[in-house]
Protein backbone atom coordinates (compact mmCIF):
# COMPACT_ATOMS: atom_id res chain seq x y z
CA UNK A 1 0.00 0.00 0.00
CA UNK A 2 3.09 2.67 0.80
CA UNK A 3 4.53 1.35 -2.48
CA UNK A 4 1.07 2.81 -4.71
CA UNK A 5 0.51 5.94 -2.39
CA UNK A 6 4.57 6.72 -2.89
CA UNK A 7 4.11 5.79 -6.74
CA UNK A 8 1.32 7.73 -7.42
CA UNK A 9 3.08 10.88 -5.46
CA UNK A 10 5.86 10.58 -7.58
CA UNK A 11 3.58 10.56 -10.21
CA UNK A 12 1.56 13.89 -9.15
CA UNK A 13 4.68 15.42 -9.07
CA UNK A 14 5.97 14.48 -12.74
CA UNK A 15 1.89 15.37 -13.82
CA UNK A 16 2.31 19.18 -12.19
CA UNK A 17 5.00 20.62 -14.74
CA UNK A 18 3.19 19.52 -17.63
CA UNK A 19 2.50 22.95 -18.69
CA UNK A 20 6.34 23.28 -18.72
CA UNK A 21 6.10 20.16 -21.26
CA UNK A 22 3.92 21.27 -23.72
CA UNK A 23 2.28 17.77 -23.85
CA UNK A 24 -0.39 17.95 -26.27
CA UNK A 25 -3.67 15.19 -27.20
CA UNK A 26 -1.55 14.27 -30.34
CA UNK A 27 1.54 13.33 -28.51
CA UNK A 28 -0.48 11.38 -26.25
CA UNK A 29 -1.57 9.55 -29.19
CA UNK A 30 1.58 9.04 -30.58
CA UNK A 31 3.07 7.69 -26.97
CA UNK A 32 0.49 4.53 -27.45
CA UNK A 33 1.07 4.37 -31.14
CA UNK A 34 4.88 4.71 -31.62
CA UNK A 35 7.81 6.24 -28.78
CA UNK A 36 10.06 7.37 -31.56
CA UNK A 37 6.94 9.13 -33.50
CA UNK A 38 6.62 11.01 -30.92
CA UNK A 39 9.87 11.63 -29.56
CA UNK A 40 10.44 13.43 -33.19
CA UNK A 41 6.91 15.20 -33.28
CA UNK A 42 7.96 16.55 -29.64
CA UNK A 43 11.29 17.69 -31.34
CA UNK A 44 9.78 19.98 -34.20
CA UNK A 45 9.47 17.42 -36.96
CA UNK A 46 5.74 17.57 -38.02
CA UNK A 47 6.04 15.56 -40.70
CA UNK A 48 2.24 15.08 -41.45
CA UNK A 49 2.23 18.82 -42.07
CA UNK A 50 4.52 17.90 -44.67
CA UNK A 51 3.65 14.88 -45.74
CA UNK A 52 2.40 13.71 -49.15
CA UNK A 53 0.97 11.03 -47.61
CA UNK A 54 -2.05 10.01 -48.78
CA UNK A 55 -4.03 9.24 -45.46
CA UNK A 56 -2.83 12.27 -43.65
CA UNK A 57 -4.04 14.64 -46.73
CA UNK A 58 -7.63 11.73 -45.96
CA UNK A 59 -7.53 12.44 -42.22
CA UNK A 60 -7.25 16.32 -42.75
CA UNK A 61 -10.26 16.75 -45.12
CA UNK A 62 -12.60 14.29 -43.57
CA UNK A 63 -11.64 16.26 -40.35
CA UNK A 64 -12.48 20.13 -42.22
CA UNK A 65 -15.55 18.74 -43.93
CA UNK A 66 -17.19 16.56 -41.00
CA UNK A 67 -19.58 18.52 -38.66
CA UNK A 68 -19.69 21.52 -40.03
CA UNK A 69 -23.12 22.40 -38.14
CA UNK A 70 -21.55 21.69 -34.62
CA UNK A 71 -21.19 25.25 -32.65
CA UNK A 72 -18.53 24.53 -30.31
CA UNK A 73 -16.06 23.14 -33.02
CA UNK A 74 -12.16 23.44 -32.03
CA UNK A 75 -12.47 24.29 -28.78
CA UNK A 76 -8.71 25.12 -27.34
CA UNK A 77 -7.17 25.51 -24.19
CA UNK A 78 -3.60 25.43 -22.79
CA UNK A 79 -2.12 22.81 -24.72
CA UNK A 80 -5.44 21.26 -25.54
CA UNK A 81 -7.67 21.46 -29.20
CA UNK A 82 -10.40 19.27 -28.53
CA UNK A 83 -13.01 18.76 -32.01
CA UNK A 84 -15.93 19.32 -30.34
CA UNK A 85 -17.63 19.58 -27.56
CA UNK A 86 -21.59 18.97 -26.89
CA UNK A 87 -23.04 20.10 -23.65
CA UNK A 88 -25.79 18.50 -21.77
CA UNK A 89 -26.17 17.41 -17.98
CA UNK A 90 -22.22 17.33 -18.62
CA UNK A 91 -19.73 18.05 -21.06
CA UNK A 92 -18.78 14.90 -23.88
CA UNK A 93 -15.85 15.30 -25.88
CA UNK A 94 -15.91 14.46 -29.47
CA UNK A 95 -13.21 13.68 -32.01
CA UNK A 96 -13.30 12.97 -34.88
CA UNK A 97 -10.95 10.39 -37.07
CA UNK A 98 -10.11 8.72 -39.98
CA UNK A 99 -9.51 5.48 -39.28
CA UNK A 100 -10.28 3.09 -36.40
CA UNK A 101 -6.64 1.36 -36.78
CA UNK A 102 -5.72 3.40 -34.02
CA UNK A 103 -8.63 3.45 -31.35
CA UNK A 104 -6.57 2.27 -28.43
CA UNK A 105 -4.72 5.32 -29.16
CA UNK A 106 -7.94 7.71 -30.02
CA UNK A 107 -9.53 6.57 -26.97
CA UNK A 108 -6.42 7.28 -24.31
CA UNK A 109 -6.17 10.98 -26.66
CA UNK A 110 -10.01 11.42 -25.71
CA UNK A 111 -9.46 10.28 -22.18
CA UNK A 112 -6.31 13.33 -21.95
CA UNK A 113 -8.75 16.15 -23.03
CA UNK A 114 -11.51 14.60 -20.38
CA UNK A 115 -8.71 14.50 -17.68
CA UNK A 116 -7.74 18.29 -18.38
CA UNK A 117 -11.39 19.10 -18.15
CA UNK A 118 -11.45 17.57 -15.19
CA UNK A 119 -8.10 19.63 -14.05
CA UNK A 120 -10.48 22.67 -14.64
CA UNK A 121 -13.27 21.31 -11.88
CA UNK A 122 -15.49 20.89 -15.50
CA UNK A 123 -17.93 17.90 -15.02
CA UNK A 124 -16.83 15.61 -18.13
CA UNK A 125 -17.24 12.00 -17.87
CA UNK A 126 -17.15 10.62 -21.42
CA UNK A 127 -16.66 11.62 -24.86
CA UNK A 128 -17.28 10.22 -28.77
CA UNK A 129 -14.98 9.13 -31.09
CA UNK A 130 -16.59 9.51 -34.41
CA UNK A 131 -15.21 7.38 -37.66
CA UNK A 132 -17.46 8.86 -40.32
CA UNK A 133 -15.60 7.39 -43.01
CA UNK A 134 -16.69 3.71 -41.66
CA UNK A 135 -19.80 5.45 -40.31
CA UNK A 136 -19.01 4.20 -37.05
CA UNK A 137 -18.75 6.19 -33.34
CA UNK A 138 -17.48 4.76 -30.30
CA UNK A 139 -18.65 6.12 -26.98
CA UNK A 140 -15.76 6.56 -24.30
CA UNK A 141 -16.39 6.14 -20.60
CA UNK A 142 -13.95 7.99 -18.08
CA UNK A 143 -13.18 5.56 -15.22
CA UNK A 144 -11.81 6.18 -11.67
CA UNK A 145 -8.38 4.33 -12.83
CA UNK A 146 -8.05 6.27 -15.97
CA UNK A 147 -6.40 8.89 -13.89
CA UNK A 148 -3.52 6.67 -12.97
CA UNK A 149 -2.66 5.76 -16.14
CA UNK A 150 -3.23 9.19 -17.83
CA UNK A 151 -0.73 10.46 -15.07
CA UNK A 152 1.67 7.39 -15.74
CA UNK A 153 0.96 8.21 -19.68
CA UNK A 154 2.10 11.60 -18.58
CA UNK A 155 5.62 10.96 -16.75
CA UNK A 156 6.79 8.90 -19.23
CA UNK A 157 6.06 11.17 -21.87
CA UNK A 158 7.71 13.77 -20.20
CA UNK A 159 10.80 11.42 -19.23
CA UNK A 160 10.84 10.87 -23.11
CA UNK A 161 11.06 14.22 -24.16
CA UNK A 162 14.28 15.26 -21.72
CA UNK A 163 15.70 12.32 -23.76
CA UNK A 164 19.18 13.93 -26.27
CA UNK A 165 18.91 10.51 -28.33
CA UNK A 166 16.04 9.21 -30.35
CA UNK A 167 14.30 6.22 -29.06
CA UNK A 168 14.97 2.24 -30.74
CA UNK A 169 12.85 1.97 -33.55
CA UNK A 170 10.43 -1.11 -33.39
CA UNK A 171 9.19 -2.36 -36.93
CA UNK A 172 5.36 -2.54 -36.54
CA UNK A 173 2.73 -2.98 -39.79
CA UNK A 174 1.79 0.32 -40.03
CA UNK A 175 5.59 1.46 -40.00
CA UNK A 176 4.92 1.48 -44.16
CA UNK A 177 2.31 3.90 -44.20
CA UNK A 178 3.95 6.36 -41.52
CA UNK A 179 4.89 10.00 -42.23
CA UNK A 180 8.12 9.46 -40.26
CA UNK A 181 9.11 6.30 -42.45
CA UNK A 182 12.08 7.32 -43.61
CA UNK A 183 13.53 8.74 -40.24
CA UNK A 184 13.03 4.86 -39.12
CA UNK A 185 14.18 2.99 -42.57
CA UNK A 186 15.57 4.64 -45.45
Amino acid sequence: MTILILRVSIMIDRVESLEEQHITGTMVAYYFICKRKLWLFAKGLNMENVSENANVIKGKLLHETRFQREQNREFAFDNIKIDFLVYGDQVYVHEIKKSKKFEDAHTWQLKFYIFNLRQKNVNCSGGVLHYPASMRKVEIEYEPEDDLKIREALGDIASLLKKDSLPPKTRKKICSKCAYFDFCFA
